[in-house]
């Protein structure tokens, strides 16, 4: 009676792990699809749950290029998603800055063409090289989710979203001076 029950338990927790990798395929592959498509598919759900700490306080969104700003909003959508007060302002950008309760820091500049959302820098001032190790694992996945598959040359990861947008993320750090920065451009324009 014990190797019954003990080859049922085992048959069960099998069967358990093959429907668990099913599903998690199957999601991932959903993923992929909206992915290759360039579009935000409201099924399937670009954050992961729970959403890391890190994501969550840059204040990502599944359908915006940075939150809640695209490119091409008209430049008023800034103020409306941005709630600090400016740090710079002039006729061609605005720069707001987030700070997080570890002392580490988001600095973000829109830039304006034609009353339009033309380009968006992001730069994030960190504590460590773990730190930026931690962001970089964690905005990856992110962004190929978005945009589709990366390319890396010179230390400088870029995705080419079908929607126009071309996302790069680099390691900006220096000595003791730990950060990443993360351009959106349109794709025709060259990103440095």
């Amino acid at each position: 009676m014990k190797q019954y029950f003990l080859s049922c338990l085992i048959a069960g927790a099998l069967l358990t792990q093959v429907a668990c990798q099913s599903n998690k395929q199957e999601k991932t592959q959903m993923a992929d699809s909206a992915a290759v498509a360039g579009k935000v598919d409201p099924t399937v759900d670009y954050l992961p749950e729970p959403m890391p700490t890190r994501l969550a306080d840059l204040g990502l969104t599944r359908d915006s290029h940075w939150r809640g700003v695209n490119l091409g909003d008209p430049f008023t959508a800034v103020a409306e998603h941005e709630t600090e007060k400016p740090f710079e302002q002039d006729a061609s950008h605005v720069g707001y800055t987030v700070e997080f309760k570890n002392l580490e820091s988001a600095d973000m500049l829109y830039y304006q063409k034609d009353s339009k959302v033309s380009g968006i820098d992001v730069d994030l001032f960190l504590n460590s090289k773990s730190a930026v190790s931690t962001y970089q694992s964690d905005l990856k996945p992110y962004f190929t989710t978005r945009y589709g598959q990366p390319k890396t040359e010179n230390g400088v990861t870029t995705w080419n979203g079908s929607d126009g947008a071309q996302v790069t993320l680099k390691d900006v750090s220096k000595g003791k001076d730990y950060g990443l920065k993360i351009r959106f451009r349109p794709i025709s324009t060259t990103v440095q």
